[in-house]
């Protein structure tokens, strides 16, 4: 499978293994989507990185040391037969692994303590065909999370009816609502959330880029 970097850093959003924990991330190659506010450009094409297999990734990940384990994009699931084995062996080793998607595809895999989906609204660009059926949303369980990337009022108020959408279609995932880094100012996003009935929505600050963090590029 084609890997951008597998490295150690901050989990710096909201996962079951709690955010702000030291993690090894496995950084997937390739997506199919083309988000406006996408901030891992440099993994997009499906041609980055390194062709690696199991053997080679599971080497670097015990290099690297810690039992946490985030596994994002680009869009891992774009690669589902190397994924499916990678969550086999991680899980055979006893990782707690969270996995982070876009929301085009169904979450599969072995045993994956965490699956962090992606709900794209308009802000985003990208049609609503190119997202999961609602049915799907209503698999995901109590320890997943789907998240939103809010930039303005429109998107929140976008959120909040998709939210109650999923939540009568049955889904049982909890609700994150991330202000987009740069443009929106979280203080607003919580006084947002304060003057309306939306309960049980957790606010998802990107730490890594509060702390100034570099990433892999």
């Amino acid at each position: 499978m084609k890997i951008y970097s597998i490295f150690k850093s901050i989990d710096g959003e909201v996962n079951h293994f709690h955010q702000g924990r030291i993690s090894t991330f496995i950084r997937f190659s390739g997506c199919n989507l083309a988000c406006a506010y996408c901030d891992t450009l440099y993994a997009l094409k499906k041609d980055a990185g390194t062709e690696m297999d199991v053997d080679q990734i599971m080497k670097e990940v015990r290099r690297l040391g810690g039992k946490n384990v985030t596994i994002t994009g680009g869009e891992p699931l774009m690669q589902s037969n190397g994924f499916l084995d990678l969550t086999k062996a991680l899980w055979r080793q006893d990782y707690k692994v969270s996995v982070e998607t876009n929301g085009s595809y169904f979450p599969n895999g072995i045993n994956v303590g965490c699956w962090v989906v992606d709900y794209k609204l308009l802000n985003s660009g990208v049609p609503k065909d190119k997202m999961m059926e609602s049915k799907q949303w209503a698999k995901l369980r109590k320890c997943d999370f789907v998240k939103f990337v809010i930039s303005t009022m429109q998107d929140f108020n976008e959120a909040n009816r998709v939210m109650m959408d999923l939540k009568e279609q049955g889904c049982r995932a909890t609700f994150a609502y991330s202000p987009a880094h740069g443009d929106l100012d979280p203080l607003i996003l919580l006084k947002w959330l304060d003057t309306t009935e939306t309960n049980n929505v957790i606010i998802n600050l990107q730490l890594h880029k509060y702390l100034g963090l570099v990433e892999d590029k």
